[in-house]
């Protein structure tokens, strides 16, 4: 009797175990059935819809009555759409409507962006995105400037960054092997510190911000972080951007150009891009821009190989001024000038008296201007 009765105890205990292996097994298979049912309910994309305008790279103008223009697969019925520009919704169209006039603001200046989202029967979705140019639809104002003082320069000073500060020029010089950072009594022309830069690397642009320097490398891709009062290394960052040109301090950030048509707004403290702005005036972009100073709310930027310091909207791109100065040096001091490199480069700001400071690359002189 005992052994029979546990053979039969054994059999009803597999029973139970394959019977709840069964229902947990079913339990998963409904588990996941839902799970398919529930990824199935998002809309299915298709390709169904279209820019016919703007082309990609049409240039538009800000304040310009822009004609969008989508077109759909005729397979897929429309019953509306969505417009964007620039990530913000401007406008949804009925199943009939194809077509959009809006005023293109006064925003941003260069790549702009447009979507169109579709939405068909059946929960199916279209969506086509467009790249477009936008550029000032006005000239920058032209500036007037009066003459305050000149001060003597060192010619040895190949000039790639210029800051003021009670009384004192902070300068950053370029060229391997002769790159420096330094400390000069404007008034007695006096150098009262020089930091000079490894020899593998050319200084270029410099900004001081919370009692820091700081002082980019045109091509090593690399910011040195010195002590203002006294030129002792801190910290050093290393930068995606291409190269080094000038650098400027934003409130609490820094800004930087590299050469192109680009201004990056950064994180002092990490130097990581945090916005990349475009910059343009009525007739295109802005290249070649160099040393950068902060004045008032605005960019104030040297165009390298010319005698234009363009003024600029640091959130828009747009250039609203321009500054001319090509007949501050002699012609007897210019002919004494590599006129491919030693050209106008270095901004620098007297807030106290609402002054402005400009060299060039090698120039005899530093010149004090109040613009107008």
């Amino acid at each position: 009797m005992p052994f029979l009765y546990y053979i039969l105890l054994s059999v009803l205990l597999l029973s139970a175990c394959q019977g709840e292996k069964k229902s947990k097994e079913n339990q998963n298979a409904v588990t996941s059935v839902d799970s398919a049912k529930s990824r199935n309910t998002g809309p299915k994309y298709v390709k169904s819809v279209q820019f016919v305008y703007p082309m990609k790279f049409d240039t538009c103008q800000f304040n310009e009555e822009l004609k969008i223009v989508y077109a759909n697969n005729k397979h897929y019925k429309i019953d509306s759409a969505h417009l964007f520009f620039n990530q913000q919704q401007i406008a949804t169209l009925d199943s009939a409507t194809r077509e959009y006039v809006f005023k293109i603001p006064k925003e941003k200046c260069g790549t702009n962006t447009l979507k169109v989202i579709a939405f068909h029967p059946n929960n199916k979705c279209g969506v086509a995105t467009q790249t477009f140019i936008v550029k000032p639809d006005k000239a920058p104002k032209s500036l007037s400037y009066q003459l305050i003082k000149t001060y003597k320069h060192d010619t040895d000073a190949s000039t790639q960054g210029l800051v003021y500060i009670d009384g004192i020029i902070y300068e950053g010089t370029g060229i391997k092997g002769h790159s420096s950072l330094r400390k000069i009594d404007l008034e007695n022309n006096k150098t009262l510190a020089t930091l000079g830069l490894d020899n593998q690397y050319f200084g270029e642009g410099i900004t001081v911000y919370k009692d820091k320097i700081y002082q980019l490398t045109w091509t090593s891709q690399k910011a040195f972080v010195y002590d203002l009062a006294s030129f002792t290394l801190l910290t050093t960052f290393d930068y995606a951007m291409r190269e080094g040109w000038g650098l400027t301090t934003m409130n609490d950030k820094l800004v930087m150009s590299d050469g192109s048509h680009n201004l990056y707004h950064l994180d002092p403290e990490l130097f990581s891009v945090i916005k990349t702005v475009e910059v343009y005036d009525n007739k295109g972009p802005v290249v070649h821009l160099n040393e950068l100073e902060y004045i008032n709310g605005y960019i104030w930027a040297n165009e390298w190989l010319t005698d234009r310091i363009v003024v600029i909207d640091p959130q828009s791109g747009e250039v609203v001024q321009e500054l001319l100065l090509p007949n501050l040096l002699t012609a007897a001091e210019k002919a004494k000038l590599d006129q491919n490199d030693d050209v106008l480069n270095g901004i620098a700001y007297n807030e106290k008296k609402g002054t402005i400071y400009v060299t060039g690359k090698h120039w005899p002189k530093l010149f004090e201007i109040k613009t107008y």
